[in-house]
């Protein structure tokens, strides 16, 4: 049997070679052939102070925000830095189950000083990550955000700098992570708008992580995702959110509660990689189309 071809590839290469996103190495380091382009950039320069590229000495920053769907996981790949005095990085996660618009978290626990805060209109997390880099460890907890309920909290782990701020890829229960925090700040003033030539989409370092889809409700869509630093004990926000926020937004402190509910759309969407199926069909289409026009 002979296998039609399409501009030079066969539809049997279409279902093989065109299928899914590059395997990736989780380290901290942006690669861009596996994320593409950023789904969030930062739009106002750091209230939090400059980092001076040694495990986030001097500052904390987020600059762009990755995502990408693939092999049954979510990846997330924020560039920036977080200062290693104890500071913040929340990640909230809408995947495939109801969450909470408004957080109700355990009193006395990691995060308690952020009850309350209200996210975006149509944006209810059900998973939320909390990381901060201290003295060389970086610690993260896990909480689930049910719909109705109190959060419960699970703490993940600790993972060892090597010495100059680069924590390798470490599984943590259900998660994996990895943190590049050399990234030295070329933010300008305080609270401007953008500015650095490594700033924003020019920042190639960070914390990456990988999340089963498993975890967070097995969604068979898109994953809404929002992040921000905090400060030392959750309780003092940061200007760092991705989205960004307008430009000349200064340190949002508030005990570390934010109030989203009259601004739309403060998250970004990571979307699946395209199906095996779906890129097949699309193939056999072009084939059937191009037959008949050299009929």
């Amino acid at each position: 049997m002979r296998i039609r071809t399409c501009c030079g590839l066969s539809v049997a290469a279409l279902a093989t070679g065109m299928v899914s996103l590059q395997a990736q190495n989780l380290n901290g380091t942006l690669n861009a052939g596996f994320y593409g382009s950023p789904l969030a950039v930062q739009t106002v320069n750091t209230g939090f102070g400059n980092s001076s590229g040694n495990d986030g000495s001097g500052g904390s920053e987020l600059d762009a925000a990755y995502g990408a769907i693939s092999g049954g996981n979510l990846y997330v790949f924020l560039a920036g830095t977080t200062e290693n005095n104890g500071n913040h990085l929340n990640l909230f996660i809408a995947g495939g189950a109801a969450g909470q618009n408004t957080l109700a978290l355990p009193g006395g626990g990691a995060m308690s000083a952020m009850n309350g805060s209200v996210f975006s209109p149509g944006f209810s997390p059900n998973y939320m990550i909390d990381a901060n880099d201290y003295s060389g460890t970086l610690y993260t907890d896990g909480f689930s955000l049910p719909n109705g309920g109190v959060a419960s909290q699970a703490y993940l782990g600790g993972v060892p700098s090597n010495g100059s701020g680069v924590y390798a890829l470490d599984n943590l229960g259900p998660i994996s992570l990895a943190l590049n925090n050399t990234h030295a700040s070329t933010m300008g003033a305080a609270n401007a708008a953008l500015s650095g030539a490594t700033s924003g989409a020019n920042t190639t370092t960070g914390l990456e992580l990988v999340i089963p889809l498993s975890t967070i409700g097995s969604p068979a869509g898109a994953v809404m995702v929002m992040a921000d630093i905090n400060g030392g004990g959750d309780s003092y926000l940061s200007n760092q959110f991705l989205p960004g926020l307008p430009v000349g937004t200064g340190n949002l402190g508030n005990g570390g509660v934010f109030n989203f509910s009259g601004t739309p759309g403060e998250y970004f969407t990571v979307v699946p990689e395209p199906s095996t199926i779906g890129l097949v069909v699309i193939g056999l289409l072009g084939a059937v189309g191009l037959r008949r026009r050299s009929a």
